[in-house]
């Protein structure tokens, strides 16, 4: 996965500080990158460098295969979004049960101790059944369809760690087998 930490970058906010004079343009890496400016309301000008890829206003490009580019052109991700794309089933299966138990604390508030506990599931979800007041019953019946979806993601996930365990034993298992047979077919010489 390429992060933006992986790649040289070029900041509007260097930039700036060293413009002395009104430019259209500036010189990184063997790169023309154009700038342009708008109008805050508060007054005074504000810089920015224009992607050459999608012709955007960017704050920060990236020099990726000898091509300058913002991070959406270059599919570049932010260092903590790595967790979040690359997750094991463990870590999956606990950012799921947090949504949960933000979301069913959302519907019931009363219950927030018990929602911070994993794999309750089914005797918690009953007393979710009295709509908070003044919260429409679309929404209600939102927020209870988006939880039993977060159930089932969460259920499939526990039983995919389920059975990574068990492939894991297993292995281990055949591993142990092999070892105690071989150390049958030594013969020990005194």
């Amino acid at each position: 996965m390429r992060t933006v930490t992986d790649y040289k970058q070029l900041n509007i906010k260097n930039v700036v500080s060293n413009i002395h004079s009104v430019k259209d343009h500036v010189r990184f890496n063997g790169h023309t990158i154009k700038l342009t400016t708008t109008s805050p309301n508060y007054g005074g000008v504000r810089y920015w460098l224009v992607c050459p890829v999608c012709g955007k206003r960017k704050g920060t490009l990236y020099d990726v295969k000898s091509v300058m580019a913002c991070r959406a052109c270059a599919k570049l991700y932010y260092p903590l979004q790595e967790n979040k794309v690359q997750r094991d089933s463990i870590s999956q299966f606990l950012y799921y049960d947090r949504l949960l138990s933000k979301a069913r604390t959302e519907l019931n508030p009363k219950f927030e101790w018990a929602f911070y506990s994993y794999l309750r599931y089914d005797p918690i979800t009953l007393s979710l059944h009295s709509k908070p007041k003044g919260m429409h019953w679309s929404t209600y019946n939102n927020k209870i369809e988006h939880i039993d979806q977060l159930i089932n993601k969460a259920l499939l996930l526990y039983s995919v760690i389920n059975i990574d365990k068990q492939k894991h034993a297993d292995e281990i298992s055949k591993q142990y087998d092999t070892i105690l047979k071989n150390q049958g077919d030594t013969k020990y010489i005194i």
